[in-house]
């Protein structure tokens, strides 16, 4: 499998979203964001999604600029999309939220018609970085997740993510998930890579475990709930309670049969009002050495706080580069052969 410095594939995705016509900015953040998913451990939502992002922008590209206005306070504000990128309106959405809580505490930024969105965790440490706890919340997604005690797909991955700040200049804490077991893009790596799904991902309609990965396309299967079979019924109870937030305040609507979901919230909460900052890291720092000072069972090498694997990911493939699977990397050559952008050699 090819390995591609992140400053290579950086600069490579930037040219393809570039040349599809898009504005400079947009292609940048769009780049940015596929590639540091890689980085932080988070192949799922890098650049496999390149080509058809790139595919998707050459037909017809809508800014972030052409929004449409559906409601507005000073802590509020609500918008349509119009079809435009995700990435691009969710990191925009980002700012307007620290911009509100900034004056009112509270900034609260919902989205409806936008594409994919990319990776959560990319977002709230953008508000955590301004000394705001952040979160983000997805009823969108692929219609995957099977309720507690059934096999049929009636609910979204209904993902969630939070960032927190810290003392000393280190990283937001951060925790990105789904109310599944796994995420899509996380089978859908292991059908590119021609590997068999562990057990507990994936079941058939009498209840069995699916290990083909392939078999994930067939609809009468569906992933299980945070917790399996067990204890599904809180990451059922849980994604229920996703889209009940989101659907209906962003205006996106809740999932059924008829439609409904692809909504975004953004909220960024000013720790200021209530205490100040460095008190409020002292607590935080304080949970974290005291959660983390547990003794590891044999086998485990530490124990972590939150978004604290995802920097030691980070630092090592800033230094070793992307392994990427060979169809993926023959396919953003494709793309890259239909916008006559040059592919860079690499070892």
């Amino acid at each position: 499998m090819p390995i591609v410095p992140q400053d290579t594939l950086r600069r490579l995705a930037i040219d393809i979203f570039s040349a599809t016509g898009i504005p400079a900015d947009d292609a940048k953040i769009v780049a940015d964001h596929l590639v540091d998913s890689h980085l932080f451990g988070h192949d799922s939502h890098g650049t496999w999604f390149l080509p058809s992002y790139a595919r998707s922008m050459k037909k017809g590209y809508v800014p972030w600029e052409d929004r449409d206005l559906i409601r507005e306070n000073p802590a509020i504000a609500l918008y349509d999309g119009k079809g435009g990128n995700g990435i691009v309106a969710v990191t925009r959405a980002v700012d307007l939220a620290i911009e509100k809580a900034r004056t009112t505490t509270f900034g609260f930024i919902g989205l409806k018609s936008v594409s994919h969105i990319g990776r959560l965790g990319d977002y709230p440490p953008r508000i955590a970085e301004q000394g705001m706890l952040g979160m983000v919340w997805l009823n969108g997604g692929g219609l995957f997740l099977a309720p507690h005690g059934s096999a049929d797909r009636r609910l979204r991955p209904e993902p969630i993510a939070f960032a927190a700040p810290r003392g000393n200049g280190l990283p937001p804490f951060m925790l990105d998930m789904t109310m599944t077991v796994v995420a899509g893009g996380k089978i859908e790596q292991k059908i590119i890579r021609g590997e068999p799904l562990p057990e507990g991902w994936v079941i058939d309609q009498e209840g069995n475990d699916v290990t083909d990965a392939e078999k994930y396309r067939d609809t009468s299967t569906g992933v299980l709930p945070l917790g399996g079979r067990q204890f599904g019924h809180k990451g059922h109870g849980l994604a229920m309670m996703v889209e009940m937030l989101v659907g209906p305040l962003s205006h996106a609507g809740c999932t059924k049969e008829d439609g409904g979901g692809g909504g975004v919230m953004v909220l960024a909460i000013d720790i200021s009002a209530f205490t100040d900052l460095e008190t409020y890291t002292e607590e935080v720092e304080g949970l974290a050495e005291w959660v983390c000072s547990a003794r590891p069972l044999p086998g485990v090498d530490k124990i972590y706080a939150p978004g604290e694997i995802e920097q030691e990911t980070h630092k090592q493939r800033m230094a070793s580069g992307i392994e990427l699977p060979q169809p993926v990397w023959d396919s953003i050559g494709e793309v890259a052969a239909e916008l006559q952008v040059e592919m860079p050699e690499i070892s």
